[in-house]
């Protein structure tokens, strides 16, 4: 992955985080579902970016919620879709 797409998923996160009047930063490897800042609607939306934006197909990859919990798993669940 290069840094344009990792900068492209951090502003998304940036994003949805804004949704809840979150505006504090974050680390890539924080935990932004399991630690309560983004929620399950969150992690719709970022379902839907990461089909539209990345290709990302569920159906091949497996659909497990804690992967969508920080900029560097989006960023290794994105990189492993890419090799199938």
């Amino acid at each position: 992955m290069d840094l344009a797409e990792r900068a492209m998923i951090k502003t998304f996160f940036r994003d949805l985080l804004a949704e809840h009047d979150d505006h504090e930063p974050f680390g890539d490897a924080e935990s932004l579902v399991a630690g309560g800042r983004l929620d399950s609607l969150s992690v719709a939306k970022i379902v839907t970016f990461l089909e539209t934006e990345f290709g990302v197909d569920f159906v091949r990859i497996e659909f497990d919620p804690a992967r969508f919990d920080s900029v560097a798993e989006i960023a290794a669940l994105i990189d492993e879709s890419r090799q199938l």
